[in-house]
């Protein structure tokens, strides 16, 4: 299909988004965001040929995931961490996977609602920069692992991945677009951060490529995940270490379409 995605504008310097703090006079609390129409290819029905060492995404049938309840914290962290860090284990071959948080969205809420559903991410981004994605890595597994050697375990090759499904029914609005990391470059990501009172994160923002492969599944349901890199400590044959994603308005969906609600959660996978 052809649909629009919001990607990174024109700006000098670091690219800065300002959450419940003053930015500094004269500067903008948001950075400068710029659309552009692109074609979107439906993988349903090819997923098969999806690889998480080619494309860094991979569409699976995960029935053991789907949740009666998705906002029972409790079997989340009892039932469905331990679900999700299995299935990356099968994806991925890592040697060992450690789940470390998770974040409801629905494309019905215009900003984070007092029960901590967030909105549905209309930019298209990357969760982690070259440099904040070992830094998270090592802070985490200090947290995780506190009785290990984290200088060791991160010898090895190490990454981010996040798993995606939605937990109300089929999706009918606001699918999740992913990009084939095998069409990006390092050019097309551009370290930003994210300022609050007692904190900064630090993200990718991403610049528009005609050779950008947007990839999507239509239809997708609960019984199925959607696992995508967000950081690789082994580059590709380009020398990407990840990819991008974002939800997207689709313009084949009703006009009484579902809202789509989903869960991800975010998995660091060690490979020995």
């Amino acid at each position: 299909m052809r649909a629009s995605l919001t990607f990174l504008g024109e700006v000098a310097g670091t690219p800065t988004n300002y959450f419940d703090v003053e930015p500094p006079a004269g500067v903008p609390r948001l950075y400068p965001r710029v659309r552009h129409e692109v074609d979107i290819h439906d993988v349903r029905g090819t997923d098969g040929e999806l690889s998480i060492d080619r494309q860094g995404v991979v569409l699976a049938p995960h029935p053991g995931g789907v949740m009666q309840d998705p906002r029972d914290e409790q079997a989340l962290r009892s039932a469905y961490h331990p679900s999700a860090e299995r299935l990356v284990g099968d994806v991925t071959g890592a040697a060992r996977v450690l789940i470390f948080d998770h974040t409801h969205r629905s494309s019905a809420v215009a900003r984070r609602a007092a029960d901590g559903t967030d909105i549905a991410v209309d930019e298209v981004h990357n969760d982690y920069t070259a440099g904040s994605g070992p830094r998270r890595v090592r802070e985490l597994l200090g947290r995780l692992a506190p009785s290990e050697d984290v200088d060791q375990l991160m010898r090895g090759r190490y990454a981010i991945f996040n798993v995606w499904r939605p937990t109300n029914g089929a999706v009918e609005q606001w699918p999740l677009a992913v990009c084939d990391m095998q069409s990006v470059k390092t050019d097309d990501f551009v370290d930003a951060e994210l300022k609050w009172p007692h904190r900064t994160g630090y993200v990718c923002a991403v610049r528009y490529a005609p050779a950008q492969h947007w990839l999507y599944v239509s239809g997708m349901d609960v019984d199925e995940a959607l696992v995508f890199k967000c950081y690789d400590s082994a580059a590709n044959e380009r020398g990407v270490r990840f990819g991008a994603h974002t939800g997207f308005v689709d313009p084949t969906s009703r006009a009484d379409a579902r809202p789509r609600e989903s869960i991800e959660v975010r998995a660091i996978a060690l490979f020995g």
